[in-house]
């Protein structure tokens, strides 16, 4: 079984989670909604979806998100082509199964817009610590990091403007032979 079958399952496990019939699941989501009641729907159902990824990633499996995202998008284009399709020859008299699809079609592809998005400005990190670990003992770079060069800058610096602060002993130096300077007069006239 290759690897990408096997997120292929983990992706349909995530889908077919009864998250309904879970009470730990719903004892948290009832805080989210809480919290998201005042915004919009949308953000409503992301913090949903994101509740979702959470608690299974933590409790049934690990996935990425990202590549979930990616997949969902990849399978709602492939249904809207077999349903657009299927919706042109079976257009009823009202013209509604097309402009379904379209409905269907415009919003899978604002899904792969904003996934690609997603995925291009963020780096591909490693997903778990084990990999990170693997890859340390292999010797291979770890994806996000980004290398740091071991020089200093290159530039000449800046010269300095002010005088340095004189440090404690030195302030106690000068102090010392001030009152030196003028205790040695007064003793010379006597």
């Amino acid at each position: 079984m290759d690897a990408s079958s096997q997120q292929q399952q983990i992706f349909e496990k995530f889908e077919n989670y009864d998250f309904n019939n879970d009470a730990t699941f719903q004892t948290g989501l009832k805080s989210i909604v809480g919290n998201h009641q005042q915004k919009s729907e949308k953000e409503q159902h992301e913090a949903i979806q994101n509740a979702k990824f959470f608690y299974f990633s933590r409790f049934v499996q690990n996935f990425d998100y990202n590549q979930y995202q990616a997949w969902r998008a990849q399978n709602a284009a492939a249904a809207n082509d077999g349903s657009s399709a299927e919706g042109s020859k079976n257009q009823g008299t009202d013209g509604s199964t097309s402009q379904a699809s379209n409905d269907n079609t415009t919003h899978s592809s604002v899904a792969v817009e904003d996934t690609s998005v997603a995925s291009s400005s963020d780096p591909a990190y490693p997903k778990s610590f084990q990999e990170i670990c693997e890859l340390i003992a292999s010797g291979k770079p770890i994806p996000g990091i980004r290398q740091i060069p071991n020089n200093l800058a290159e530039g000449t610096p800046s010269e300095a403007k002010l005088a340095p602060k004189p440090k404690p002993w030195e302030k106690k130096a000068t102090e010392v032979e001030a009152a030196v300077a003028e205790s040695v007069p007064a003793t010379a006239d006597a």
